[in-house]
């Protein structure tokens, strides 16, 4: 067979590519039940490709956190280690960037990921995973582009397998696989593109399972559930070790009703030379609501540099009690005197 290269797209093809990309995103972000019977035809048709035997044990779960302890602790109570995921990969697929991998793998399963990381490392990531069924499936499908032998049939079977259902492991005598997720939520940040959403949700969880599983995001940051779940008082939140979470929790919160609440005695406030427009405010912190042995004060401020979605973040910052002004303050942070602070055109 004389496969011809393919060089250049067409106008029509071209005009196809963000519906192709959303389309495959539609399939990336579903929240149906997964689609057990197209799974395991799929998954059969992949050991077949990859020329390993079909085992028929596919074992479901509602969620990819008892996958993280099912998988690796089946396999190594039948003493068999090796996983097929690299046989499958290089039998059927690889890895592209692209408008689904930005959409969906970056906001979703990436997060998941991260709740599970160390976990397990032999698996494969499903709707979450689409990135590279969507890139092949345009020359395939749309471009019409000729490959030997069972390439494209080897290609179909890997993305059906893969949009059928949440992330899997399979390995030589049997699959775990789990259910999609029953909720996503996101947020769009930037343009269509790279890291163009993040996960957020302020009144419940940002991605659920049916089984009850979830995880909780305020603006792309993972936080504890009972946050967004009940929210948390004054001293819950000063007593968070995270800066990145305690910052949430007030901004979950909101930061007058903060001040409010935790009886805040402002010292001083002033506007911020090195970010105009803004201002910068230096309370007393009460003892009870102070974390650390030596006394403190709290400098609120705005990050000079603004999120994907133009919006500005609000920061508290304990600073040394003996500071007496909010300018001196905010200068300590940076390492430098009031008068250098001041000759800053931006805080960055």
């Amino acid at each position: 067979m004389t496969t011809k290269k393919l060089t250049k797209l067409t106008a029509e093809q071209t005009g196809r590519l963000d519906a192709w990309a959303d389309q495959w995103i539609e399939r990336g972000l579903c929240t149906e039940p997964a689609d057990r019977t197209t799974f395991e035809r799929a998954a059969a048709d992949c050991y077949r490709y990859a020329g390993l035997r079909w085992h028929g044990n596919v074992v479901w779960v509602g969620n990819p956190f008892v996958m993280a302890v099912a998988a690796p602790t089946a396999a190594a109570l039948i003493e068999k280690r090796a996983a097929v995921d690299g046989a499958v990969g290089g039998a059927v697929g690889g890895a592209v960037g692209g408008a689904v991998g930005d959409a969906v793998g970056d906001a979703v399963g990436d997060a998941v990921h991260g709740a599970v990381h160390g976990a397990w490392y032999r698996y494969l990531g499903g709707n979450f995973w689409l990135n590279w069924n969507a890139y092949t499936s345009f020359f395939r499908d749309v471009c019409g582009v000729a490959l030997p032998g069972d390439l494209w049939d080897r290609d179909r079977a890997y993305g059906d397998a893969q949009a059928a259902a949440g992330w899997w492991w399979p390995h030589r005598e049997f699959i775990i696989v789990c259910d999609r997720p029953s909720e996503i939520h996101r947020e769009q940040i930037g343009p269509r593109g790279w890291a163009s959403h993040r996960l957020h949700r302020g009144d419940g969880p940002a991605v659920a399972w049916r089984d009850g599983a979830a995880l909780y995001f305020w603006h792309g940051t993972r936080v504890p559930a009972d946050l967004i779940q009940h929210g948390w008082t004054v001293e819950r939140i000063v007593a968070e070790p995270n800066a990145e979470i305690r910052r949430c929790a007030i901004e979950h919160m909101g930061w007058d009703r903060f001040v409010t609440a935790a009886q805040l005695t402002a010292v001083d406030e002033c506007d911020d030379p090195a970010n105009p427009g803004n201002r910068l405010a230096l309370f007393d912190l009460p003892d009870r609501l102070n974390p650390y042995p030596a006394p403190v004060r709290l400098l609120t401020c705005v990050n000079a540099s603004p999120e994907r979605d133009g919006t500005v973040r609000h920061f508290g910052l304990t600073v040394p009690a003996d500071m007496p002004d909010a300018l001196t303050a905010a200068s300590w942070t940076f390492g430098c005197s009031s008068d250098e602070y001041a000759l800053l055109e931006r805080a960055t």
